[in-house]
């Protein structure tokens, strides 16, 4: 799968390796690193027509899309992901790139995006991950996912209202957050009923994140 010729993947490799090796993740061999910048030369390459992303600058997509949606790695169980408003697949492509044992589902209504999402899947030959170009709350799966991750997508309390059909006994809820997660906290109405634990955690070139975690 090429990227396009303006793709700087000399240098997005070097701010990659890095960062991985600064954030200490399990281990992501060469190949699997190779088909992260794939999708990130996609991206790039989509993104200046179809604007999926606000993040113009290829080289800031590898902190501000690859790490930070990695960051999730510690902390992802097995079994099935479910990724919510996967918009550009953040962050459930990074992960199953990373996961290619595990299956995931991406969850994006908008046809744009989940017709660059089918492009990459296909491109990439990533036979576990499925696109479902639906609303979260029209998909309904046969079975509870292991997790239900998501990026950017509503507020706590919203993604909460999103998913709870999603949210089994045994079902691991993942949102990566910006500082003010603690706030989304304290506006949730059901965030007493859970498990809520928050996470903050360094990701190179971006402000703290947070990783707010919950089972139903």
């Amino acid at each position: 799968m090429e990227s396009s010729p303006s793709f700087p993947r000399d240098q997005a490799r070097q701010i990659l390796d890095a960062g991985l090796e600064a954030m200490a993740l399990e281990p992501v061999s060469a190949d699997r690193r190779s088909l992260l910048l794939d999708y990130l030369g996609q991206l790039a390459q989509w993104n200046r027509v179809h604007n999926l992303t606000a993040v113009r600058d290829p080289l800031e997509m590898v902190s501000h899309h690859l790490l930070d949606s990695l960051s999730l790695l510690p902390w992802l169980p097995g079994g099935e992901v479910c990724d919510i408003g996967s918009g550009a697949g953040l962050p459930g492509l990074p992960l199953a790139i990373c996961r290619p044992e595990q299956t995931f589902t991406l969850v994006e209504p908008t046809g744009k995006r989940a017709a660059f999402l089918r492009s990459v899947v296909a491109g990439l030959g990533l036979s576990r991950v499925r696109i479902n170009q639906s609303r979260s709350e029209a998909y309904r799966p046969a079975a509870y996912p292991a997790a239900v991750i998501s990026r950017a997508v509503a507020s706590l309390a919203e993604l909460d209202l999103m998913t709870q059909h999603l949210q089994g006994p045994a079902t691991l809820c993942l949102a990566l957050k910006g500082p003010r997660a603690g706030d989304e906290i304290a506006a949730w109405p059901r965030a007493a009923e859970l498990q809520v634990t928050m996470q903050s955690f360094p990701v190179p070139g971006l402000p703290p994140r947070v990783l707010v975690r919950w089972q139903a």
